[in-house]
């Protein structure tokens, strides 16, 4: 919480001080000071102060901001206005390093203590040799839990498993996979054949030119007007014959 606390202080008064440095400079660009007037041994040493501390104070949030200060060396169990309880790191690692000791096949290596926010984190470094991950993982959360707890009553409020070294269990039938990928590799080169073949056996539709019945009727239309006529101009010539006789 310390460091926390002295980082934001640090960037704070940094950020302040580049806004007053770059307030000066903006105010000089635009002729607010003259030239003439920053042209004194007082003027030069105040703004070279003003840029030592601000490269001081930068310098000093970036090292908070990459410094890893949240570890810690002890925990502390109880603490009352009198009295006050702490366990050592070295007394929690060889704790855990005990409990992990039961699990066969695992081994916690690196074991780190780091306090944030919702309390005290646990990092653990395994190594797992013939075991499946998660159940491995499993098993050291609860032991370490039910440790801690029931010997000590304390509770880590995160507890970060890293996997350094690990032997799978499971051993693949390479043989049976290498054939199970020959066999999928045929039904696909197989399936892009019977595409090619397709494609090369397939012919373009012929376009149909539609045929319009227009003309046979125009023509059926006009044979039945010559019928028609027909009959009538010889009725009219058999009467004019008959008036002439």
């Amino acid at each position: 919480m310390i460091k926390r606390n002295l980082e934001k202080i640090f960037t704070t008064a940094a950020v302040v001080l580049a806004v007053i440095l770059i307030a000066v400079l903006i105010v000089i660009v635009f002729g607010g000071i003259p030239a003439k007037d920053l042209d004194s041994k007082l003027a030069k040493g105040l703004i070279l102060t003003l840029g030592i501390i601000f490269v001081l104070l930068a310098g000093t949030s970036l090292a908070f901001i990459f410094m890893n200060n949240d570890a810690i060396k002890e925990i502390t169990l109880r603490t009352n206005t009198s009295d006050k309880t702490r366990v050592s790191l070295p007394a929690v690692r060889k704790m855990i390093k005990t409990t992990c000791a039961q699990i066969e096949g695992v081994k916690c290596k690196g074991i780190k203590l780091t306090v944030s926010d919702y309390g005290v984190k646990l990092k653990v470094s395994v190594s797992v040799v013939d075991k499946d991950v998660e159940q491995v993982e499993a098993y050291i959360r609860n032991l370490i839990t039910d440790v801690f707890d029931k010997s000590l009553g304390f509770a880590f409020s995160a507890i970060e498993i890293s996997i350094i070294k690990f032997v799978p269990s499971y051993q693949p039938n390479v043989q049976e996979i290498i054939t199970k990928s020959d066999a999928e590799l045929a039904e696909k080169k197989q399936i892009e054949t019977e595409a090619e073949e397709k494609e090369a056996d397939f012919v373009a539709p012929v376009e149909v030119e539609e045929t319009t019945e227009e003309a046979p009727v125009e023509e059926a239309v006009a044979e039945q007007e010559v019928i028609e006529e027909a009959p009538v101009e010889t009725e009219v010539e058999a009467e004019a014959e008959e008036d002439k006789e």
